[in-house]
């Protein structure tokens, strides 16, 4: 019997020590389409103004953090990373003053949109907090200013 629990135990962690390396798998590649929509970008948008423009910037880039959110800057830091990283960055240290304030749909709706920004082309999938694909197969940090102001969609 001792065994048995000790088989168990040892399962569960193993399971927990595999969970990010599960959440990894993605249908998607080097393709350049995020696993998020166009409403989410667009949503997104709004989002970020409301709860990040102070702190990074109404464009990314240049608020009182400093923290850029666009351009080589951020595929140098977060190229290398999944989406699910991200995700999990963001939602567990913003906003500032209020961490995990925001429902999984607003963060997901704000990375959507940073992405997007940042290249990444939507498509038919909506992010989620398992969401789980290499930034730098779908963005390439060249600063898609329709993005920005909302006038159209990325390219």
């Amino acid at each position: 019997m001792v065994r048995l629990v000790r088989f168990i135990l040892g399962l569960g962690g193993m399971l927990a020590l595999a969970w990010p390396a599960l959440a990894q798998i993605s249908t998607h590649g080097t393709s350049g389409i995020g696993p998020f929509t166009l409403a989410q970008v667009d949503s997104g948008r709004t989002a970020y103004n409301e709860y990040c423009a102070a702190c990074h910037g109404y464009n990314l880039q240049n608020g009182t953090h400093r923290t850029s959110l666009i351009g080589p800057g951020f595929i140098a830091g977060w190229g290398t990373r999944t989406t699910w990283e991200y995700y999990r960055y963001v939602s567990y240290r913003m906003p500032n003053r209020e961490p995990g304030s925001l429902t999984p749909e607003t963060y997901s709706a704000i990375i959507a949109y940073i992405l997007a920004a940042n290249g990444a082309q939507p498509g038919i999938e909506t992010l989620t907090p398992l969401s789980s694909v290499r930034i730098d197969t779908i963005a390439d940090g060249i600063i898609r200013e329709p993005v920005l102001s909302g006038n159209s969609q990325p390219q």
